[in-house]
């Protein structure tokens, strides 16, 4: 079976589990294993509201870029995005739940690859793995800054565990490219990290839905814990070992 792009996969999934902290929702880390571990489940799943993930690298994006460049700076602009989106900028009185900034970064990044792709400087594969990786990341940052409420809870969903992660990666690499000190050993967790992401990403939505109902059945006939996302076990293809590869490249260039 085709895996689904990040959007369709969110709509088909009700765009992942929850929004951003309001009045009334109960918070728990989901946060990758090499930052803050969240709570494990020991004899019921919690459920939890989308939790919004800080970022903090904000360069602009100047004009005659290359498309190495202008790809590097889309992935820089998860800043801007939330703080466009929070102010309200980021929507239109017609459509408040709309996300016109995102749709344009991801429009950007798009025409970015297609240019390195006619290049050929990544292959299309990899190059449509990495596409929806950022895709994924933008939706993140809208969905944990917008103005609109948790949406209805489900027992197990790693999408915004999987899509959290994308973006705490990516600024890991930036702040230590901007410091110029890109530890090896750093360097290999996060690529791992991100190569799980993918992995994650690239899952149709009925092996996403086969993977929750295996995980359910193993909690409520053997009493197990529900793993964290981080401790999943997914396939990962050559093609997603090279989209990792190129990602922490980009992000780690000067």
């Amino acid at each position: 079976m085709s895996p689904l792009t990040r959007r369709e996969f969110m709509k088909t999934f009700g765009v992942g589990l929850a929004s951003l902290v309001i009045a009334g929702c109960r918070l728990s880390s989901q946060n990758p294993p090499s930052t803050k571990k969240p709570p494990k489940l020991t004899e019921t799943p919690v459920i939890t509201c989308y939790i919004a993930v800080p970022y903090t690298p904000t360069p602009t994006n100047p004009p005659a870029l290359s498309a190495r460049d202008q790809l590097r700076a889309c992935w820089l602009s998860f800043n801007e995005l939330a703080a466009k989106t929070q102010s309200g900028e980021n929507s239109t009185p017609d459509a408040p739940d709309s996300d016109p900034f995102g749709a344009q970064l991801v429009a950007g990044h798009r025409a970015a690859l297609d240019e390195l792709v006619a290049a050929g400087e990544i292959e299309t594969g990899v190059a449509e793995l990495v596409q929806e990786a950022y895709a994924a990341a933008v939706y993140h940052i809208w969905r944990s800054n917008a103005p609109i409420t948790c949406y209805e809870p489900m027992m197990v969903d790693y999408a915004p565990a999987s899509a959290a992660q994308l973006v705490q990666q990516s600024a890991i690499l930036a702040e230590m490219s901007t410091k110029g000190d890109l530890n090896p050993d750093t360097v290999a967790i996060v690529q791992k990290t991100i190569q799980h992401d993918l992995a994650f990403e690239a899952l149709s939505v009925e092996e996403v839905d086969a993977l929750y109902n295996q995980l359910l059945a193993d909690w409520q006939q053997n009493k197990t814990t529900i793993p964290d996302f981080g401790q999943v076990e997914l396939e990962v293809t050559p093609e997603m070992e090279g989209a990792a590869r190129f990602l922490v490249e980009l992000l780690g260039e000067d």
